[in-house]
């Protein structure tokens, strides 16, 4: 049989499912955590799928790029615009 717990252990465990249901009670989820979320949903969905790993993680990689609110018109060119002087 197991031992009967303590009113201090009693006490201590209704302490810790507080604070655990304080901790649970989040703030509403953000734009980018929306993103994050869909990107981990779709690569768990091709796993499940039969998609091997690597390749779920290809095809999320190429086709859910960071959306551009995060990254407006990145400029990838590594010159500076360079006008002639004459």
């Amino acid at each position: 049989m197991a031992a009967r717990k303590t009113k201090a252990q009693k006490a201590a465990s209704l302490r810790a499912k507080e604070r655990a249901a304080k901790r649970h009670k989040r703030e509403p989820l953000t734009k980018i955590d929306q993103w994050a979320v869909a990107v981990v949903e779709a690569y768990e969905a091709l796993v499940r799928a039969g998609w091997d790993k690597d390749q779920a993680r290809w095809y999320i990689e190429e086709t859910m790029k960071l959306p551009e609110w995060i990254i407006e018109n990145p400029e990838h060119s590594p010159y500076e615009d360079e006008e002639e002087d004459d």
